[in-house]
């Protein structure tokens, strides 16, 4: 969220100057410098009196300029920093590299204490740890303070020490649940991490269709006559697939993609079933090389089409029509700084439930505060006390933000019909275009996956469906709640699905300062456009973009008819943090419906 912290900025204190076109004839393109730190998590922790080394690993280097910043002020130039921590408390550090292909900046934290006993961080999938019968997994935990006084590490198996050193080789052939606990100690303390290692004879191949939201249970789909669904399986696991498709037991020649179009032409229920199989050649696991055994499992989904006609399930305004949302259905963001927040965002700290996340969001929208959506992926969906109609008017409806120029924090909106007409966000979302649609380098179905950091005050760890991996930052100096997980997520770790946009921030190189550019027209929270008349362009308060019912489409990017609309899902749009402002999170205030005038 940008907003809030938009006064605290940083001076850089060297401007890069690029090659001229004479220098880099016959060089290969030049690429951004990539900077991986020497800490899992980000943060050192070292006691008072101590010297840290901090050094990262940077590709990409060629003519680099590397900066550390501390408080503002440039304290060395080095690809390496080394300094003796004088002073007891949390201290923020810029880790800044600057090449002609570009520049990269990483923020990390030094908590001076003390004491320093060891810290363990070691990421693990989000269904627990599964190991093939009788093959090595190789567990490589960070532990930092290793250099303190009489450190040492043991894994320890049915109360057993096993091995005595950082990292740790396991192999077993027997199947079954292995528990293994991780003891770190050294002069100020000892630190105990526990973990469980499933013994498998295959790898947990899984196929299962998405839910229209997170905390949803039924995948049942529902549409019109002649209007078809986009189905695409998610799977686990699988490196090669082969997909074969059959409606109602009747296999679909020549449907062997991902994504299977299916168009009901008159009314019933289909049951349509995919069969994924694992190629059955040597593939490439993440940790090893293996040969699997071909693999084949299956999944249905019910695909129901409705009697009614599209016109029939419109729901008129009345007199007693409310302009706005009439409810929150659910609020499922991404880990962010202000989720929890209790100070500025609002929240009490006893949001433990949905329930009680949908009744903060409630009671924020109806008075016209922001409800953050937190990083990429996050998501609100709201719904009206009648039908929202497709108009002749330039938009049909409004969502509040609070972009102004330099601060633009992009939201995907998704419309829904009730289409089976129980009155529930439960049948099929159609995202409505804008001006990245169908761009290179703008994504459909990206999916990250947020991970529950081990203790208060960490960062929270992401990996994302392209193989990337990265972290929401914990900043301490502004936002101090216990953790920026959402803790009504009940899951250590879980997944949000969208479209990803490219990000636009940047910083100016020579003052430092961090803006969030915005995008032409068609997302929420963003200076594009599309903006209605009245906001504050300094600030954005009162900050609306303008949505039309004419820009839906379905996954394939085709124009989908709707005639009006029951449901709104924004989701956040990008993945990008802008140094100590913190990540890019889109913020809603209101939804207003544009053919309600009074």
């Amino acid at each position: 969220m940008y907003k809030s912290n938009i006064g605290l900025l940083l001076l850089s204190l060297f401007i890069f100057i690029s090659c001229n076109k004479d220098e880099t004839i016959g060089r290969n393109i030049l690429q951004k410098p990539v900077i991986s730190l020497d800490s899992e998590t980000g943060i050192y922790v070292i006691k008072v009196g101590k010297e840290l080394t901090i050094a990262p690993t940077v590709e990409h280097t060629e003519d680099a300029i590397y900066s550390w910043i501390v408080n503002g002020k440039l304290v060395g130039m080095e690809s390496t920093y080394t300094a003796t921590w004088t002073e007891k408390g949390v201290f923020y550090v810029i880790f800044r590299v600057e090449t002609p292909g570009g520049t990269a900046e990483e923020e990390l934290r030094v908590d001076v204490a003390e004491l320093a006993p060891p810290v363990i961080s070691l990421v693990l999938p989000s269904r627990g740890l599964k190991v093939l019968s009788g093959t090595d997994y190789l567990f490589t935990p960070d532990i930092q303070n290793q250099n303190e006084h009489n450190f040492r590490c043991e894994w320890i198996r049915d109360g057993k020490v096993v091995y005595t050193g950082v990292s740790y080789t396991f192999n077993e052939s027997r199947l079954g649940s292995y528990p293994i606990t991780i003891k770190a100690s050294n002069i100020d303390g000892e630190t105990i991490k526990e973990i469980v290692v499933e013994v498998v004879e295959t790898l947990p191949y899984e196929v299962k269709f998405e839910k229209p939201s997170y905390f949803q249970t039924s995948t049942d789909r529902y549409t019109f006559a002649g209007r078809p669904v986009y189905l695409s399986p998610l799977l686990e696991y699988f490196d090669r697939p082969d997909y074969t498709w059959s409606v109602d037991g009747v296999v679909k020649e020549g449907e062997n993609n991902q994504t299977f179009v299916f168009t009901p032409s008159k009314v019933g229920e289909y049951t349509i079933k995919v069969s994924v199989a694992e190629n059955p050649n040597a593939t490439k696991s993440l940790t090893r090389n293996i040969t699997r055994a071909t693999t084949t499992l299956s999944a249905e989904v019910i695909v129901h089409c409705s009697a009614r006609k599209q016109e029939d399930n419109f729901r008129p305004a009345s007199a007693n029509s409310l302009r706005t949302q009439h409810k929150v259905y659910e609020y499922t963001p991404a880990p962010g700084q202000f989720i929890g927040e209790l100070n500025t965002a609002g929240f009490t700290g006893n949001e433990r439930t949905q329930a009680d996340a949908i009744a903060y969001a409630t009671r924020r929208l109806s008075v016209k505060n922001y409800v953050s959506l937190g990083g990429f992926g996050g998501y609100i969906i709201v719904g009206f006390d009648h039908s929202v109609p497709k108009t002749s008017n330039q938009y049909d409806f409004t969502i509040q933000g609070n972009a102004f120029d330099g601060s633009s924090e992009p939201g995907i909106v998704w419309v829904m019909q009730d289409i089976n007409a129980n009155g529930l966000p439960d049948d099929e979302w159609y995202e409505l275009k804008g001006s990245e649609t169908g761009k290179e380098g703008t994504i459909q179905n990206h999916a990250v996956t947020y991970y529950r950091p081990a203790g208060k005050g960490m960062d929270v760890r992401w990996t994302d469906s392209k193989g990337n991996s990265g972290k929401i930052d914990y900043l301490l100096a502004y936002h101090a709640q216990d953790f920026y997980y959402p803790q009504w997520v009940k899951e250590d770790a879980y997944t949000l699905r969208g479209t990803f946009l490219q990000s636009k921030n940047i910083q100016d190189p020579s003052s430092g300062i961090w803006k969030n550019q915005a995008y032409d027209w068609g997302y929420v929270d963003n200076f594009g456009k599309d903006q209605l008349t009245g906001g504050n362009t300094q600030d954005g308060s009162g900050q609306k973009n303008g949505f039309k019912l004419s820009n839906a489409i379905f996954r394939d990017r085709t124009a989908v008819d709707l005639q009006y609309i029951d449901f709104v899902k924004v989701q956040v749009g990008v993945n990008a943090k802008s140094g100590p402002i913190g990540e890019v999170s889109t913020e809603v205030f209101s939804f207003i419906d544009l053919s309600i005038t009074n």
